[in-house]
């Protein structure tokens, strides 16, 4: 599967995730995103959504705080503009299903929450859309899993090129101990489809680990201060530095997972005999002393050229050597 110009299986992709990190400021956004690409960024996303279709006013507390932070086509298209001068994607989450047209359109990439992860308005939308499908699983089940997998093969041909999921939990934070981790090797063999991982953890083990699981997408909720208490998804964010350090980690760990099997590595190269024991004088000889097994022990390094005892047993000295230092051909004629 490629996403963002990338092969997924040659390489990884994290995604920024602002969400509503940005608190209706389309100025801070406008900041955070040169900071995301430098910190080496595949793509940034944002949640969309109409407030009267995503929350009820049944809840005027939340429904008046979705307002205030809620992005227009007009102003989201500006930041696609702004995006496009940086040459780092954008896309989004439609929270409500009235924004799915308009992401698949403008982004080709839409990114489904684990809330609407079951709701078929939405998922139906986004895979009968041209774009590429990221569905996130949390608090869904194996079965809704497969029923997602079912209507995505029914609605689409290349679904394994242009569907991916995400395990994730949905809480916020989660306990580590519910990291549920072992899930994405399951959902990869269930789905067949390429598998990621969004993480709301406030460490960052869990990120490597899914790596080392199978996953190919990260996403990562951004901020520029996880200080801020004006929204609760800072306090599980990464800032900009921090969101540098964990890419060039997930690189660094994704080329080690790259060879399979057993190898010694270049790194170990260098120190292979400096660790390993050689031949070493148990005491002081002259030259033409015949070696047998009481004149000789062992002590790093290892020399390659007299690998053991059976290498040198029976030869005679050319030269007088000390007790404990390595034995070397030139000791004999």
């Amino acid at each position: 599967m490629k996403l963002f110009e990338k092969n997924l299986e040659e390489e990884i992709v994290v995604i920024a995730e602002i969400g509503v990190n940005h608190a209706g400021s389309l100025d801070w956004i406008l900041e955070m995103l040169p900071r995301l690409k430098l910190a080496g960024a595949s793509a940034v996303k944002f949640q969309l959504f109409t407030p009267d279709l995503y929350s009820s006013r049944s809840n005027l507390a939340r429904y008046n705080y979705l307002k205030s932070v809620y992005i227009s086509e007009h102003d989201f298209l500006k930041i696609v503009d702004f995006a496009n001068e940086l040459e780092i994607p954008v896309f989004a989450t439609p929270l409500s299903h009235d924004w799915v047209s308009f992401v698949a359109e403008v982004c080709g990439v839409v990114k489904i929450a684990s809330g609407d992860f079951t709701f078929e308005p939405t998922i139906r939308a986004a895979l009968k859309s041209n774009a590429t499908v990221i569905a996130s699983t949390g608090a869904a089940s194996k079965e809704e899993v497969l029923s997602f997998v079912s209507i995505a093969n029914s609605l689409r041909e290349n679904v394994v090129k242009s569907v991916s999921l995400l395990h994730c939990i949905a809480a916020y934070p989660p306990p580590l101990s519910q990291g549920n981790l072992l899930a994405i090797p399951t959902l990869k063999e269930i789905s067949n489809l390429t598998v990621g991982f969004s993480s709301h953890f406030l460490e960052d083990a869990p990120i490597y680990s899914a790596l080392a699981l199978g996953a190919r997408i990260f996403e990562i909720h951004v901020t520029d201060k996880r200080e801020r208490k004006d929204i609760r998804d800072h306090e599980l964010s990464r800032t900009p530095a921090e969101l540098q350090e964990i890419i060039k980690t997930l690189g660094g760990l994704d080329q080690s997972l790259v060879a399979k099997g057993k190898k010694v590595q270049p790194a170990e190269l260098e120190i292979q005999n400096a660790i390993r024991k050689g031949v070493v004088y148990s005491r002081d000889l002259l030259a033409g002393d015949i070696l047998s097994l009481n004149e000789l022990s062992y002590a790093r390094p290892l020399n390659p050229d007299v690998p053991n005892f059976e290498s040198v047993l029976g030869k005679r000295l050319t030269r007088n050597v000390s007790a404990f230092h390595s034995v070397s051909p030139d000791d004999f004629s």
